[in-house]
């Protein structure tokens, strides 16, 4: 029996659904679709959900018949839902309703394995916040093969950031759940794009003194990156806090609200420097995880310099900076060493792995 030529990974979240399609075909293994759609579920109410994973498979899936897919998610922590039991109920659900004609349906779990939708629903939290597990599975697997031993892993995405350790090949992660993982260090719930400025800093730099800043939505890290030049307008891809524009003249305004001014009363040039501030001080709580973790490896006798530090995602330029604040020296993209641009979609993209390697394991044992 040959493997199905088609594997979906889906990487369900409360503001993004990401999805990877591989095509497997003699042998080899290509990328042939990625998408990226802002869904925040708050927003839209739960129900757009089905809608979202509907258009997805009309894209993905309109000269595939057969098919597996796999899903990790974390849109369970979203506050639509009344628990996150209600919320992975929901996700799996949903999932079950529009894939239904898919040969296998798969769904992460934080021991990186992949369970059905049952199991998954009867072990919610088992499948809860799940999405690091599939990007740890891939790290182990690129240790392996590609000769990295000891990674630490700094995913850097719209909302939260993702520490993940391994060591001699295996991944050594403290925490299961969102927060376990917020005590270890392994979780920092700081992004590029949605954070709110207010929660970053208290005080920002204003005409040679300190003003403290609003704790109103007047800015979002979105707005601090694309001020400094980090990342593009079309990076930029979830909402502004005003509903407005991603050009540099918008974040500028959005940012000179946040010590309660406006673009008339501070200069393009002091509002800079503002986001100057306040991007270091989101540097240091990367850095402050960095150094939680550093201090627990040297804790168990590991060689700190034999570290890489492989970074990922939209915010990986904050990454890297807090990394080498941190004092780590090797350092490494994620999609160079996949070959593949698939960093701001890493954990549906190792779920997609994940299920053809389950796949192919089957086939070989029936076989």
């Amino acid at each position: 029996m040959s493997l199905p030529e088609v594997f979906i990974g889906l990487d369900v979240g409360g503001a993004n659904v990401k999805t990877v399609k591989l095509r497997v075909r003699g042998g080899s293994i290509k990328v042939e679709d990625i998408a990226r759609v802002y869904n925040p579920l708050w927003i839209s109410g739960k129900e757009s959900l089905e809608r979202v994973l509907k258009e997805l498979k009309n894209s993905f899936l309109q000269t595939s018949k057969s098919y597996v897919i796999s899903t990790c998610m974390t849109a369970e922590l979203s506050d639509v839902f009344e628990d996150k039991q209600a919320g992975v109920y929901h996700v799996v659900n949903t999932v079950e309703k529009v894939f239904q004609d898919a040969l296998h349906k798969f769904y992460v779990s934080t021991d990186a394995m992949l369970i059905d939708a049952k199991t998954a629903i009867q072990n919610y939290l088992s499948v809860a916040a799940a999405n690091w597990a599939a990007s740890a599975w891939l790290l182990e697997k690129i240790a392996g093969e590609r000769g990295f031993r000891n990674i630490v892993f700094v995913d850097i995405g719209s909302t939260t950031t993702t520490i993940i350790p391994v060591v001699n090949g295996k991944t050594i992660v403290r925490g299961r759940t969102d927060p376990e993982k917020l005590v270890f260090g392994e979780l920092v719930y700081t992004g590029a794009l949605r954070t709110n400025v207010c929660a970053i800093v208290d005080r920002v730099p204003y005409k040679g003194l300190w003003a403290r800043v609003s704790s109103e939505r007047f800015a979002l890290s979105g707005d601090v990156h694309l001020a400094l030049g980090f990342i593009k307008s079309e990076d930029y891809t979830t909402e502004t806090a005003d509903n407005r524009g991603k050009s540099l003249g918008e974040a500028v305004a959005r940012l000179s609200r946040v010590p309660c001014a406006d673009s008339k009363m501070l200069t393009m040039q002091e509002v800079v420097e503002i986001a100057r501030y306040i991007y270091e001080a989101q540097v240091f709580k990367v850095f402050e995880a960095l150094i939680q973790i550093r201090s627990w490896l040297a804790s168990i006798g590991a060689d700190l310099d034999s570290f890489v530090i492989m970074v990922a995602g939209v915010g990986k330029h904050l990454a890297l900076e807090a990394s080498r604040r941190a004092g780590f020296k090797q350092f490494v993209d994620v999609d160079d060493v996949i070959g593949e641009k698939i960093s701001p979609v890493l954990p549906a993209y190792a779920a997609a792995l994940m299920a053809l390697d389950r796949v192919a394991a089957s086939e070989v044992h029936s076989s």
